[in-house]
């Protein structure tokens, strides 16, 4: 089987070799163009899916058939509640838009051996740069220029934080001089999205970072101590700098709780309380609102797992979770054995996948590109490079 993985590969010339040799990279950059504009995003996403299916009988899926299966068995739990309990025209488009993002994952994991290559790391650390100027510009130009805006609905940094993480490719032999960058790069980000009234993105940001700290340097102990520090500072931004709810703790913990989270809390609330109908298979995706007059001046539930579990049912939302948990079954493992820059792309991917789940927690949902796209493609690079590194072992 390695010889024939090798006499595929090494037919795979012009688009196919190409999108193959740099399967770490292209996903990025689709995420990254979202931040122009979700016009430029939806393009480039769709000129990635058809040079993905361009280059599908070149890849290899018959080592890491589990999570292939898995994907297909969760979208046809997700059609079933596209068609059932009654059919929505709506829910299908947007089913139809989940299965195109997810074979993200079947052209990642169907690399049998993804290489980080020198070249891409920096265009990778380049694209975080980029971000940041990008962002800092937009910001100064609605501050003074516009002056009359509002930044949590006008701007939008959850790009920004989702490949903060990007920046930890920079490597130098001297480590005070990456360091150092690092820290520059995360002290200004901190400060934008400050101003920017981006409390989302600032959980994002900072768990983000401690995520890969904590793993790279095998000091989880050290995540179990930011992650209280974290929460504090988030709550100190909101209240020094943000101000965007005026908060009173006499109308109890729960009140105060929900002008602190922006009411995301009476969402929340208000879809648990009013449990679909049908458990198994809920409300068909995307039309959680319909059925939530109480909050409807929303577009969606701003929680991925009660989106998932309302619109798509407990199948949908058990067959997610299933997914997940193959994808990352061998962290531990890796957290153990990987070393040098298998480890660091590891935990450079690990740590900007949970930037964008924590996204989908807090905001965005589950349809959102940086959870049905970006998250399952850091995902599935988690469980490829784990396999390919376990059985490299074994072989040797």
């Amino acid at each position: 089987m390695e010889t024939d993985l090798k006499y595929e590969v090494g037919r795979a010339t012009g688009v196919a070799g190409w999108f193959m040799r740099h399967a770490l990279i292209l996903p990025v950059i689709v995420i990254a163009s979202y931040f122009i504009g979700r016009g430029l995003g939806d393009s480039l996403q769709l000129l990635y899916l058809l040079c993905g299916l361009y280059s599908l009988r070149f890849l290899d899926l018959r080592p890491h058939r589990t999570p292939v299966y898995l994907l297909i068995l969760l979208l046809v739990l997700f059609l079933v509640s596209v068609f059932y309990p009654d059919f929505s025209a709506r829910s299908f488009k947007y089913w139809v838009l989940y299965a195109l993002s997810g074979l993200v994952l079947i052209f990642t994991v169907g690399v049998s051996s993804l290489e980080s290559r020198e070249a891409d790391n920096r265009v990778l650390v380049w694209i975080s740069v980029a971000l940041l100027i990008g962002f800092a510009s937009e910001l100064g130009y609605f501050f003074f220029i516009l002056k009359d805006f509002h930044p949590a609905t006008q701007v939008n940094g959850m790009i920004l934080a989702t490949l903060a993480p990007l920046i930890f490719f920079h490597t130098k032999e001297e480590q005070k001089s990456s360091a150092s960058m690092y820290v520059m790069f995360y002290l200004l980000s901190l400060v934008l999205l400050s101003f920017a009234d981006s409390r989302t993105e600032l959980l994002m940001l900072l768990i983000g970072g401690a995520v890969y700290f904590s793993f790279y340097a095998r000091k989880m102990q050290v995540f179990l101590f930011a992650v209280p520090v974290i929460i504090i500072t988030a709550l100190a931004v909101d209240g020094l700098i943000i101000n965007s709810q005026p908060l009173n703790s006499d109308d109890g913990l729960f009140q105060w709780l929900n002008q602190l989270s922006s009411l995301r809390l009476e969402i929340w609330a208000e879809a648990l309380t009013h449990p679909p109908e049908n458990y198994l298979t809920g409300v068909g995706m995307r039309r959680s609102i319909e059925f939530l007059p109480e909050v409807s001046y929303v577009k969606h539930l701003h929680n991925m797992f009660i989106e998932i579990w309302y619109e798509t049912g407990l199948l949908g939302l058990l067959g997610y979770l299933t997914l997940i948990f193959v994808l990352l079954s061998n962290l531990p493992r890796a957290y153990q054995v990987l070393e040098g820059m298998d480890r660091r792309v590891y935990a450079v991917f690990f740590s900007s996948g949970v930037a964008a789940l924590i996204g989908g927690i807090l905001d965005k949902g589950y349809i959102h590109p940086i959870t049905r796209y970006y998250m399952l493609f850091c995902f599935s690079v988690l469980y490829i490079l784990t396999h390919s590194r376990m059985h490299r072992r074994k072989i040797v």
